[in-house]
């Protein structure tokens, strides 16, 4: 993967993923982060390469490089294997054609403290994905697998699923375990009734205007920070 942006590539060679080749704009100013960049990349013997600005659009396909861009094997996470160690609470994406909605609630995700995010095949980690999330991806697990058997995997773990739909309890009136997985639905469609009928609950975010949903990554926001705020104690112990 091509990721850009001074942010997102200074937290992936802050990682632990293999990090490849930086490109960096052959007449960019070098300010503070792009001094990090090329102190983070010598440390790790990663190449350098000084490319146009043309050159470097090209690469990444993006007018938004900031200058930099790093080639980067980015792999998603085992279910199994990060249910092993899980702490704190996870979320599921069931849906999102955006890649600026996913991105966000990655970055909310990996800021509320959750032990990782899971979307299901169709949705991609595309580098649009890791500059809206300002390299949370490479923070936080990122685990593909399909809705039915993260469900049946996670109540097999002991964790409570809710999902958030119209029409079920108010958050802010229900309390959500430490052990808690929370299934977002998209934006015009919500859940499916299958999957409804498999969560331990509902939940619903209250609305007092005229427009009738929320965006999917401010609803994200809303209930991962409720579910802190709720096991904040506990989350903070488990580091």
């Amino acid at each position: 993967m091509i990721i850009y942006g001074r942010n997102t590539v200074i937290e992936a060679l802050n990682s632990s993923y293999l990090c490849e080749e930086l490109f960096l704009q052959a007449d960019i100013h070098e300010d503070p982060k792009i001094s990090t960049v090329k102190s983070l990349a010598n440390k790790s013997n990663i190449t350098i390469r000084n490319i146009s600005s043309k050159e470097l659009k090209r690469l990444t396909g993006s007018e938004e490089t900031q200058g930099v861009a790093l080639k980067i094997n980015f792999k998603e996470s085992n279910l199994k294997d990060i249910l092993k160690d899980a702490k704190n609470g996870f979320i599921y994406i069931s849906d999102a054609t955006y890649e600026h909605n996913v991105g966000a609630i990655i970055r909310t995700a990996e800021c509320a403290g959750f032990s990782g995010v899971i979307i299901p095949s169709e949705i991609k980690i595309t580098p649009t994905v890791a500059k809206i999330s300002t390299g949370a991806i490479f923070n936080i697990p990122i685990i593909r697998s399909p809705i039915f058997n993260t469900i049946k995997t996670f109540k097999e773990n002991g964790f409570f699923v809710f999902g958030i739909e119209r029409g079920g309890n108010n958050i802010f009136e229900t309390s959500t375990p430490i052990n808690s997985l929370f299934i977002i639905g998209s934006e015009d469609k919500g859940l499916s009734q299958p999957v409804i009928d498999k969560c331990d609950g509902l939940l619903e975010i209250p609305q007092f205007g005229k427009v009738n949903s929320l965006n999917m990554s401010v609803a994200s926001a809303i209930v991962m920070y409720n579910y802190l705020r709720e096991n904040f104690k506990e989350i903070k112990s488990n580091g």
